[in-house]
């Protein structure tokens, strides 16, 4: 649901209005607004920020719906696109986040589920009294807010990664496991291509100058900054361990298939003396004097079945069974 909130810097008090009621000329440095918009290609996003007095030529490549990640930083105004993971019954769903800020206003345009907005106006609304002094008390607080959501999202891949690893070392269960460890790696895939443009963004605002963020706020950005590369790291460590786990269920498969093969070698290597027995007693030549012994089919049968003990022994005195 879109939104407006108000803040007072003189008396530390913070009221919601409605956005046709808001007017943005009547914004200052002590009076400033969060404006949050539930669309990501609102178009009242375009008109609000040409009121900020952002040029056009940095407004065109953000407002672009075929944009996936944009930042402009400079003097006068921040301007962010980002894609956001959040977790839904156990899966990865990615949504756009659309972040503009001046010194007077802070806009953010999110489309889904926004429990990071959510998160952001609760604490907002206790802790203003306090801390709040510009929107970029509030910039920090959504990025911190950001950066946080990823932590669910790791362990949950990780406590499934666990999962998986005990069934692929436990019963085989055909194919069922290798799909949800592949699956699992496009996940990690779609957070990392998620996070690396933040962490470009980040570092450019931790590393420059910024005019409409103060040296406090500059610092504040540069502990997140230090969390969201701590977290990819994580993210590199999962990955890592994916793939070692596919390995290994490869390997294992692997290792099944090699005895299976060996079992038939054995199999095949037993029957070819047995084979070559009956071959040559089952010769139409009729001079062939065990055919005429009364006891020969018994020792045809022991002769055959004396190979095969013989060979089995064999096979296992050389540690092959």
């Amino acid at each position: 649901m879109s939104f407006a909130i108000v803040f007072q810097n003189k008396t530390k008090t913070c009221t919601r209005q409605e956005l046709a009621e808001l007017v943005i000329e009547n914004l200052s440095e002590n009076n400033f607004a969060w404006i949050h918009l539930d669309r990501v290609n609102d178009e009242n996003l375009g008109r609000l920020l040409e009121k900020l007095g952002i040029p056009a030529e940095k407004t065109d490549p953000f407002l672009d719906p075929g944009q996936f990640f944009y930042y402009a930083h400079t003097q006068q105004f921040i301007l962010e696109h980002f894609q956001l993971c959040s977790l839904n019954n156990g899966s990865i769903e990615s949504s756009s986040l659309k972040v503009a800020m001046t010194d007077r206003a802070i806009i953010t345009a999110h489309q889904g589920a926004s429990g990071y907005i959510d998160k952001v106006v609760d604490i907002c609304e206790e802790s203003f009294k306090s801390v709040g002094k510009s929107p970029g008390f509030i910039y920090f607080l959504l990025w911190d807010a950001i950066v946080d959501g990823f932590l669910p999202i790791i362990f949950n891949i990780g406590d499934k990664l666990e999962e998986y690893v005990e069934q692929y070392l436990g019963a085989f269960k055909s194919d069922d496991v290798l799909n949800q460890i592949m699956q699992e790696r496009q996940e990690v895939r779609k957070l990392k291509s998620s996070l690396a443009p933040m962490q470009r963004s980040l570092r450019h605002l931790v590393s420059t100058k910024i005019g409409i963020l103060s040296d406090e706020a500059r610092l504040y950005l540069k502990g997140i900054f230090e969390h969201l590369d701590r977290i990819a790291r994580n993210i590199d460590s999962l990955q890592s361990q994916l793939n070692a786990t596919i390995e290994g269920y490869h390997s294992k498969l692997s290792k099944q298939i090699n005895n299976s093969m060996r079992i038939l070698a054995i199999i095949a290597t037993i029957m070819m003396p047995l084979s070559l027995i009956a071959a040559i007693y089952g010769t139409n030549f009729p001079n062939i004097p065990e055919l005429q012994w009364k006891y020969g089919y018994y020792a045809f049968l022991g002769l055959m079945l004396a190979t095969a003990v013989s060979l089995l022994l064999i096979f296992k005195r050389k540690r092959w069974l």
